[in-house]
């Protein structure tokens, strides 16, 4: 029964007579009908805000610290999209809406394809899957699709044919590894693949870059790219000084994209958001806390985060060089490393977690990346020994944020909670098995 499903006893018909069992009828001549209905088409007033006005409050991903609200006006999403989209908005291009509500590239996926023509795909699942992802190019012409960049790892690696049928793929929020670039650039290329970079702080996209080959063919990071439109990026070292071509300083942008600051933290804003020389006088800009530099043709490299830079026994540390010597070690799928402090806050050592390689790499490459010693092992080849890392655990997957990232705290809390069962640690195993090749280790986790 249609009123039953409604929950309603009243309807409200044209001209004539109707019955609806014991539902009151109420009667509107069809004049009026029509005028209600002709009113209903007229545009209601547009409200009056300008383009600096505040438009929404995102949070950032707490992946360095705790989420924070940020207050992000209107030019700040518009920018990107004013003039010319980016490939994969506008007229003709599908795109899954996956971000959560209150991250900003929820606006990317949404409100850029709406302001440009597109279309938008609602999912309500958590995170998109590669099932998903297959359903909705099958069923609604999807074209285009945004990820993390640990989604997109793992999609490479689980389902790589989950991408045919798109054409153009984002991806942002962590280092891309060339590993998986070039591995979904040889499976779909015909694809465009998209490397984006933007904090919370300049909405969306800061920088983006096309993905090549030639980008994958060694170790480094994938480039980041150059500005988007409106957007402005500095380098500066350590005395606040601007870097020279191929010089490593700190990050800075500036432009439209910015946001006003912290919602209710204003001293948090002071700090983040500063004034730096620009063409024309100083400018507002945003510190990043990361590290990179521009190249000669003025193309955008990443280079770590400062807070992952750490002292530990008077060594300095970089954690992004043990990951990234991490992946190179026969049968390891990806990695993360996460410091390891005392009672007191001192950073005494570090952490290790990996994803083995799927059975099928594993024999290719002749590894066993289930035994932590083995991956101990191959880090001895790579790097000193200081950067060895305390503990080493496999894991089947990594925790995530809400927003898709790599959980950091989870990692640092899973780290804590090894340590109090103190096992043999793998630096001192792996350079004990030097000596004594038959020795071994338990097969999921070593620990100092």
């Amino acid at each position: 029964d249609v009123l039953d499903m409604v929950n309603s006893r009243v309807v409200v018909a044209a001209d004539g007579t109707w019955r609806f069992g014991d539902a009151e009828v109420l009667v509107v001549p069809t004049g009026d009908m029509d005028r209600a209905a002709a009113a209903s088409l007229s545009a209601p007033p547009a409200p009056a805000a300008d383009a600096g006005a505040p438009a929404m409050v995102i949070f950032t991903s707490g992946t360095t610290g705790r989420p924070k609200g940020v207050l992000v006006p209107h030019r700040a999403v518009t920018r990107m999209f004013r003039e010319t989209p980016p490939p994969g908005f506008g007229r003709g291009n599908v795109m899954p809406q996956g971000a959560p509500p209150w991250w900003d590239m929820y606006a990317f996926e949404l409100f850029g394809q709406l302001m440009t023509g597109g279309t938008s795909v609602l999912n309500d699942t958590d995170y998109l899957l590669p099932a998903t992802v297959r359903t909705m190019i099958r069923t609604h012409g999807v074209t285009t699709l945004r990820l993390t960049t640990t989604l997109f790892h793992l999609f490479v690696d689980e389902d790589p044919d989950c991408f045919t049928g798109l054409r153009q793929v984002f991806v942002g929020g962590e280092r891309m590894s060339p590993r998986h670039a070039g591995a979904f650039l040889k499976h779909h290329p015909e694809v465009l693949l998209v490397n984006g970079y933007g904090p919370a702080e300049s909405c969306m996209h800061a920088a983006s870059h096309r993905v090549r080959a030639e980008d994958c063919a060694d170790d480094s990071a994938v480039p980041l790219g150059r500005a988007v439109p409106f957007t402005s990026i500095t380098v500066l070292g350590g005395e606040g000084e601007p870097c020279a071509p191929g010089e490593v300083g700190e990050i800075l942008l500036s432009g439209e994209g910015l946001a006003h600051g912290y919602h209710g933290e204003p001293e948090l804003t002071d700090r983040a958001f500063v004034r730096i020389p620009g063409e024309n006088g100083t400018v507002r800009a945003y510190r990043t806390g990361d590290l990179g530099f521009l190249d000669g043709e003025g193309i955008l490299h990443f280079r770590g985060r400062a807070d992952r830079q750490l002292k530990i026994h008077g060594n300095r540390v970089e954690l992004a060089e043990i990951e990234a010597s991490t992946r190179r070690v026969a049968g390891v799928r990806d990695c993360a490393v996460v410091p390891v402090t005392a009672a007191d806050g001192v950073v005494t050592g570090t952490a290790l977690f990996y994803v083995p390689a799927a059975a099928p790499e594993r024999a290719e490459e002749g590894a066993d990346p289930d035994d932590p010693l083995d991956v101990a092992r191959g880090l001895v080849e790579l790097l000193p020994q200081y950067l060895i890392p305390g503990l080493v655990r496999a894991v089947d997957a990594f925790p995530l944020t809400p927003n898709g990232k790599i959980d950091r705290s989870a990692l640092v809390a899973l780290a804590s909670g090894s340590r109090r069962r103190r096992r043999p640690g793998p630096a001192a195993a792996a350079s004990r098995a030097q000596r004594r090749p038959t020795e071994t280790t338990e097969r999921t986790e070593s620990e100092a």
